[in-house]
Order: structure tokens, then sequence, then C-alpha cells
């Protein structure tokens, strides 16, 4: 026993296959079952936390089982992040610069990409499923915002009978920005103004008996400290949720199954599709075309059954995109507008699907606002803004690194250093204090290491290097060799930033062997939106 790495009542994460990683308590160690063989045991019997159905974990391995990150006990035991943090204190390392002032509030908005509000859009009032709810985005926790909690229990309903909640004292209204509409029973309605009201109807997709945990948020007032954000929490119990004597329960049992074969046949088109580009049968852009016309498939027939197998699907609708968006096509809006709307179900088994992969799509919007700055810093060298370039390039190179998404090698430290080196060479002309001139150049030479040494590590370069990164240095020598010599550097000074210029343009034009200008998008995001089920039918 003293080999196996946890012990009783230790809190695990179980892989369960499908149903991905699920929460559990171990219970006994070196567990066996009377019907196995002499020898055979397994490290450890567990009860799973959902359900507490008993499991048995075959190995003591990482791939069946791990310990549980405070992040994991969260997605568990609670609805969405903000339930899990009522004052929302969980400040990023920089300061936040959330403001509305004039930005759009509309869906597709891409202001995560100016990287001020750790990844989150600036205008709260903006703010989508997955930067509300999603325990990997916590939009409300990275800016400090206060979240006021409104929960209210509605008793015990039954199917036929009126429900009725007015609205609250709030102001300013705005429930109707992300609501969980899908956990509320048929015939129930919820407006803007956080009031509910309707005749409970039959639900075939419930049981006879059901709890409902309706969340909606309000960030009307998120700039008022004393409100914040507001979530609003309705929870009841629906009885009676029997077929009426018309409902014909077998024809409704056979629709189910043919759409979830047909999902099934659909996920298993695209893992095949994908697989085939992996091993180098596909070519990019075939790629994405076969899949996008299955995504879309699998859209369509989620829009005529939305509440299949209680949102799994389009879980896997969105994970899906995010294949397509590692092909460098414009599709992680598709990949946070499905996996949000999969959050709105609160199965739990669901909500971990989902989860699973919104932590690599939060990852990919601090990959785009790096890209995004960087694109930003280059268009400020091509104004003469060389500080303030070095500066935004600095800022951008922080984003997890600023690697991926087509940004790998090293082409943002190999910008700031051309910046750098031509903003010191100009304090240097001028006269001014000669410690601060040193101190630019000197970073200079220190971030072209790191481009260098980044695009040396990818392999696709020649012996000579990436070949901006070569000019960069051969002019960086060349300098301190003119300035060694009390040489006038004015004339260099200008050929290197007319060489600068011309590389910024090669950037910005996307041409080799920077990556291809961004992909504008495949479709509109208001349309999407505007098709995602509303209120259940």
């Amino acid at each position: 026993m003293s080999d196996l790495r946890f012990e009783i009542g230790a809190t695990i994460m179980c892989n369960m296959g499908d149903s991905g990683w699920q929460l559990g308590r171990i219970i006994a160690l070196n567990y066996r079952e009377e019907h196995w063989p002499a020898g055979r045991q397994a490290p450890y019997q567990v009860a799973l936390e959902a359900d507490h159905t008993l499991i048995y974990v075959p190995e003591d391995d990482a791939r069946y089982c791990r310990k549980a990150t405070r992040e994991d006990l969260r997605i568990a035991r609670c609805l969405d992040a903000l339930a899990a943090l009522p004052q929302g204190r969980e400040a990023g390392p920089t300061a936040t610069q959330l403001g509305c002032g004039d930005i759009p509030i509309k869906p597709g908005s891409s202001g995560y990409r100016d990287g001020r509000c750790h990844g989150c859009r600036s205008c709260p009032r903006s703010w989508s499923h997955v930067e509300l709810y999603s325990e990997h985005y916590r939009c409300a926790a990275r800016n400090a915002l206060k979240v006021t909690q409104h929960t209210f229990d509605l008793g015990t309903v039954r199917v036929g009978d009126s429900l009725n909640h007015p609205a609250g004292p709030w102001r300013g209204g705005g429930f109707m920005q992300c609501p969980t509409l899908v956990r509320l029973p048929p015939g129930v309605r919820f407006s803007d103004d956080g009031a509910l009201a309707g005749e409970v109807r039959f639900d075939p997709h419930r049981s006879t008996t059901y709890n409902v945990e309706f969340v909606a948020v309000s960030t009307a007032n998120w700039d008022n400290p004393a409100v914040g954000l507001v979530r609003l929490a309705l929870t009841f119990v629906v009885e009676g949720n029997e077929p009426p004597a018309n409902y014909d329960e077998d024809a409704f049992m056979r629709e189910q199954q043919l759409a979830r074969t047909t999902a099934k046949l659909i996920v298993r088109d695209l893992v095949n599709i994908w697989l085939e580009w992996e091993q180098g049968e596909l070519a990019h852009r075939e790629t994405c075309d076969r899949m996008c016309a299955e995504l879309r498939r699998l859209r369509e027939l989620l829009e005529q059954h939305p509440r299949l197998d209680q949102g799994r699907w389009w879980a896997q609708l969105g994970g899906f995109h995010m294949n397509v968006h590692k092909l460098l096509e414009n599709t992680l809006f598709e990949c946070e507008l499905y996996l949000g709307y999969a959050l709105t179900f609160g199965a739990p088994e669901v909500r971990r699907l989902a989860e699973q992969n919104l932590a690599g799509c939060y990852q990919k919007r601090l990959l785009e606002a790096a890209r995004f700055m960087w694109i930003d810093g280059v268009e400020q060298m091509l104004r003469g803004e060389w500080a303030t370039a070095a500066h935004t390039l600095r800022l951008a190179a922080a984003k997890v690194d600023g690697w991926g998404w087509a940004v790998n090698y090293g082409d943002i430290w190999l910008s700031e250093s051309a910046a750098r080196l031509v903003h010191g060479a100009q304090l240097a002309a001028c006269n001014v204090d000669d410690s601060d001139a040193t101190q630019w150049l000197t970073e200079a030479a220190l971030v072209l290491q790191k481009g260098v040494a980044r695009a040396d590590a990818s392999g696709v370069f020649a012996p000579e290097g990436h070949p901006w990164a070569s000019e960069i240095g051969e002019a960086l020598t060349s300098y301190r060799s003119l300035r060694d010599n009390g040489a006038d550097t004015a004339e260099w000074l200008q050929a290197f930033e007319h060489r600068t210029i011309y590389w910024c343009a090669q950037v910005l034009s996307g041409v080799p062997p920077f990556p291809p200008k961004p992909r504008p998008r495949r479709e509109d995001a208001a349309a999407l939106v505007g098709r995602l089920p509303g209120h259940n039918n």
C-alpha cells in the first residue's frame, strides 16, 4: 500500500472514458471483486461524487486517475464560476482596464485581442457565457469585480401550475445577456428585468420529478462598486411531469435515438478527417472545408434537436471548431459560443466536457491577443512610434510567451528588438543621457537572442537562420562598431529605419517567413448567435 499514490479519503479525478473526468473519493485500497482471478486487484475503489456510483481504478496511473485540483473541485461542485466566487476578488497580475464607453456591444467582438483585461473583453456588458460562467475564463474574478448574489427558492410546482416570480429591486435589467434558458420548464418565460412567469408544461427530456437550478447574470451595474455583477439564481422542484394522454412517447424516443445516431456518425467523420490531415493525407484547405461542412451538419441537427443528451453534442460542436481554429481559421468565436451554450444545460458531465475544451480556448485567446498585439506594435513601428511599439510588443510576448496560432518563430521578439535598436540609436544621436540609450541597445540585443533561439529551435530555417534576425544582428554589430570608433551613425540609422519599415510591411502583408494574414470570419457572428435556441418549446 505504501507504493500507491493516494490514501483512503483522498479526492481524485477519475477518467471515465467518453464521460470525461469525474470527481470521486477513494473508499478502499487494493480492491478486489469475488469473481476476479487470484492475484488480480485494483489499486482504488472510488465513490463518484456526482451520483455516489462505486467504481474501481484499474491502474495507479495518471491516465486513469489524478489529484483533484482547486479548479476540478469548483467545476464539480458549483453551477458556474460566479457561484464559486461570491465576491470575485481574484485580480490578475496587472491592473485591469475595464470600460465600455463607445465600445460596440455586439456578438463576435474581439476586444480581448488588445490584451488589456486578462483575456476578457473590456466591456462586461458584452461578456459571453464563457466569460461569465467558465472556470477557465473567470472574467469577473480576473478583473476583481464584485458579484452580488440573489437566490430564491420557489418551492415545488406541478405540471399545469402557474409560476410567477416578480422582478427584483435591481435597476437596469440586463438579465437576458446570458441566461440559462434551457434549464427552464417549457411554458415558463424569463424576462430581462429578472421576472419569471408562465404555466409549467410537460417536458419529455426530464423525469417525473426534477430540480430546476436557473441562473442569469446582469452586468448593467458592473462599474458600481456596491453592486458589480448581479447573479440571480431561481430554484424549484417540478413534480407530475407525466406525458399527456395524446403524447406519443415511443415516437419521441425514436426521434431522439435517430438524432443521436446521426450526431455520432458526424463526430466519427470529423475524427477521421482530422486523422487524415495529421497523417498528411489531406491538404490544409480541403481539411478545413470538409470539417466545416460536417460541423454545419452537426449544428443544423442540433438546431432541430437542441436538447439532445443534455447538451453533450453542443460541447462536441464547440470542441471540434477548435480543430479548425488550429488550422488558422477564425473560429474561436464558434468554439466559445457552442461550449458556452453547453454550460447552460447544467448537467455535470456536460459541464466537465465543455470545461475540458475551454481550458484550451482561453489559452487560444491569449495567443490571439499576442498575435494581434504584435500587429498593433508593427503598425506603431510603421508610424515611427518606436518606444510605444517596444512596450506593446513586450506585452504581446508576455501572453503565454506569444507562441501559437502562427506566431511561432520568435517574430514578436524580433520586432521588439528592431524597435528598441532604432529608439536606442535615436537617443544616442540626440546626445541625451548615454546610459538611457545604452539600456535600450542592451535590451535590443537580449530580446534578439530570444528571437534567434526560438527561430532556430523551430527547425524551419536554414543554417543562416531567420532572415530578419540575421539582418538585425548584422545591423547591431555594425552600429556598435561605428559607436566604438566615434563615427557618425546618422546614415546607419536612416538605412536601418528604412529596412525595418520594409520588414514591417512584410509582416502586415503576410509574406513568408511571417504568418499569413488573419483570415476573415466564415460566418457572421451575430447570425450564429441568432440561430441558438431560446426558451424551451
